[in-house]
Formats: C-alpha cells, structure tokens, sequence
C-alpha cells in the first residue's frame, strides 16, 4: 500500500537539477502525476499543471485532493481564472473542516493545517477561527515541516515581526538534514524579503542567489540570456570568452532543471 504524502515533489530531497529524475521515480501513478503538476507548477507551467490536478479536486485520498487543490487555485490564479481558483481554495477548506470534525490520523492533520494555512497566509487572507500550527508541525515529514517554516514565517512577516520571521528561516535551513531545494528556496525568498525590509542590501542579495541555487556570474548571465543576449554579446559584456559563457550555461542548465534557453526565460522571468 502506498504511503501518500501532500505535495510529494516538494517534500522530496534531492539535489537541485534532478527534478525530473525524482518525478518519474515514483511507483505509484498518483503521486507521480501529482508530482509531474507540481513540476509544471514550479517552472512556470501553470496551464499544463491545471489539466493534471482538475483530475484530483475530488479524489477520496485527501493527501491527492489537499495536493490538487493547492497546486489547481494558485495555477489558476497565475492564469487569472478567478472563479477555478476559487474552486481550488474551497477545496482546501472542505479537507481542513472534514479532519477538524472527524478523528484522523495526526500526521493527516497536520497537512490539513498545513494546506489551509497555506489557502490563506500566501492570500493575505485572515486565519481567525483556525487552529494553531505549531504543535503539529513537527507531525510533518522534513521537506513539508520545511516548506511549514516559510508560510509560518510569512505569517510572522505579514504580522510585522519581521527579524522573527527572518529567524524562523535561518534556524530552519540550519536544523535541515537533507537538502529540499523548492521549501529551501521558498524559505530564502522569504528571508530576502525581510532584508530587503529592513535595508540590508547585502544580506538581501546573498540570500537570492542562494534560493536559486545560483553564483552572482551564473544569475547575471541567466539574466542576460534571458534578455535574448547572444553568447558572444554576453561575452563581451562580461568579459569572458564565448565557450566560458556556454560552459556556464550547460551548468545553468543543470541547476535549474531547463534544457533550452526558452525555457529559462520562463524560469528566470516568471
């Protein structure tokens, strides 16, 4: 039988590039699917994503349905359909009100908390009525405790404790085992945000370049090539020569799980 976990892909550790290794690795059909939606998700694919989780909105597993809804509302938000994101976002509520009401398994729970907290911190939506997440957290497999960490912290953040929220991340990312590349770079977007608050320009930039895995010559020229700039104009510009750029590139490449340049426009512009 299998062990069904929300949002499989993103609580999976592996090193960064291998995303789609990782996705094609699961046995079971459903959890493969979902993770497939959430790579579409994540490298900015939203309509291809939809098309996947539309299948699961009511699936009796609720680890597919909480999945589906998340991954199906902030797709369609991307996409600006209001009312299917909206259909998303209930579907979330449905989960989180059947394990308030029914006795279920904690650790189940838990990612009921976790997805309707998720429906409504990253909304800037009021969470009264709601109960409180930090006890069940640690209920949480690593990568989700992780990926916790950050919509706790944007909670914290939307508050106006910013260092506490910047803290939460900084003491998360030390704690972590194992590397979880999608919640670790949520959680140093996050940390970015409150540098950037409280003007540390500095520590602000160090911690982006980290949530993409990148080296300040990397970014600039993912950013460049981006921009439509031909190898030997990014050369130039930098200084370098032409298979310097393209050797930087295929490690670009690699890193950000894309194979050509169309896509790391979507990627690097999204």
């Amino acid at each position: 039988m299998c062990d069904y976990v929300v949002l499989p892909l993103l609580n999976s550790s592996f090193e960064p590039g291998r995303a789609r290794e990782v996705v094609e690795g699961f046995v079971d059909v459903d959890l493969r699917n979902i993770a497939r939606a959430e790579l579409f998700y994540f490298t900015g694919q939203a309509e291809e994503c939809c098309e996947i989780t539309r299948g699961y909105l009511s699936s009796r597993v609720i680890e597919l349905k909480l999945s589906a809804c998340i991954l199906y509302g902030y797709s369609n938000l991307t996409l600006g359909n209001v009312a299917a994101a909206k259909r998303g976002m209930e579907g979330i509520q449905s989960c989180v009100k059947i394990a308030m009401k029914k006795k279920v398994p904690k650790d189940v729970y838990a990612s009921c908390l976790l997805a309707g907290y998720v429906g409504a911190v990253l909304l800037h939506l009021p969470t009264d009525g709601m109960p409180a997440f930090g006890e069940y957290s640690r209920m949480l497999p690593e990568g989700l405790r992780l990926f916790a960490t950050y919509v706790m912290a944007h909670h914290t953040y939307l508050n106006g404790e910013i260092w506490s929220a910047y803290g939460m991340g900084k003491a998360a990312l030390f704690m972590a085992e194992r590397p979880y590349p999608i919640s670790m770079t949520y959680i140093h977007c996050m940390m970015a945000v409150c540098a950037i608050n409280r003007k540390h320009k500095q520590e602000a930039q160090e911690e982006m370049l980290r949530s993409w895995e990148l080296s300040t010559m990397e970014f600039s020229i993912a950013m460049l090539a981006s921009g439509g700039w031909t190898n030997k104009e990014i050369g130039e510009h930098l200084g370098i020569s032409i298979n310097t750029v393209k050797h930087y590139l295929t490690d670009i490449f690699c890193k950000l799980n894309v194979k050509k340049r169309d896509e790391l426009k979507k990627f690097m512009l999204k």
